[in-house]
């Protein structure tokens, strides 16, 4: 009998030992199951921020270039020569107030960043007041009509510098060559 004790002893401790190895090893997968899936919500919720700066930014961006495209639309029909003195007067000031408009957003560009993309937008600014300021002393006689040309290609190459700005700071500057 005493040799059944003992088997049945060593039995025992065998299925104690052998389930608390198992419970070690189920813990230990368990600890690294969970791990990864900590690492994994982490780079899920920087992934997800990033998304939502580079949405905040192209929002930002659009804003303001939709809003330059209105302004450029707006200095264009300044450029007639055959207008009168009031319907010039009245197109130029609403140029003017359109340039204006872009004060809230370049500043939405300035919050958004980087600091390449908001001084491409201040100089397409600059460029649009600079050319509503050509026309208005090309049309006094101050200026010779060259002059606005020279404007209007100034304002081009700036609205192509703030485009490329804007799309290098979202990363869609890809080529597919």
């Amino acid at each position: 009998m005493n040799q059944t004790v003992v088997v049945a002893l060593i039995t025992a401790a065998a299925a104690l030992g052998g389930s608390a190895v198992a419970a070690l090893i189920s813990l230990r997968s368990i600890r690294l199951q969970n791990e990864h899936a900590i690492l994994l919500a982490r780079e899920e919720r920087a992934e997800n921020r990033v998304a939502g700066l580079r949405q905040a930014r192209r929002d930002a961006y659009k804003a303001f270039l939709d809003k330059a495209s209105s302004v450029v639309d707006a200095i264009t029909k300044t450029h007639d020569t055959q207008l009168s003195d009031a319907d010039f007067q009245r197109l130029f000031n609403s140029a003017w107030r359109e340039a204006n408009s872009l004060v809230p957003l370049i500043n939405a560009v300035s919050i958004e960043g980087p600091l390449e993309v908001l001084e491409c937008g201040r100089e397409l600014r600059k460029a649009l007041y600079s050319e509503l300021s050509t026309v208005q002393a090309v049309r006094q006689g101050e200026e010779p009509r060259e002059a606005v040309t020279e404007a209007a290609n100034r304002r081009r190459r700036a609205i192509s510098a703030t485009s490329l700005a804007a799309r290098e700071a979202l990363g869609s500057n890809i080529t597919t060559n």
